[in-house]
């Protein structure tokens, strides 16, 4: 089943739901961002983050303009954000094996 299908069908629920289901609360999701786009999303600024690290390490590296604790904020961001991400991957291989063990 594709990601377009099952939003389709995560839209079609939503429809028959009652009218005080689609209170704000019961919608944790952004306005129309479905989670493909949310992964991606983040997986887009976790590169950028890294590759942020690595112009500032560069720059510092070669000609000391960069101030040591900007590299420093840079790599810890790049490092947070790889380390979300990998969180994230990991919950997802979990969810998924659970789903495989589970008996029809």
């Amino acid at each position: 089943m594709s990601i377009d299908a099952i939003a389709a069908l995560s839209a079609a629920q939503a429809a028959a739901a009652a009218p005080q289901a689609a209170a704000p609360a019961a919608a944790p999701q952004a306005a129309g961002q479905d989670f493909g786009s949310m992964l991606l999303a983040n997986v887009m600024h976790a590169d950028a983050s890294v590759q942020a690290a690595e112009s500032a390490v560069q720059a510092f590296a070669l000609d000391g303009q960069a101030p040591p604790h900007q590299v420093m904020l840079a790599l810890e961001e790049a490092r947070m954000s790889l380390h979300f991400a990998l969180q994230v991957r990991n919950r997802l291989v979990e969810g998924y094996q659970e789903l495989m063990r589970m008996q029809l």
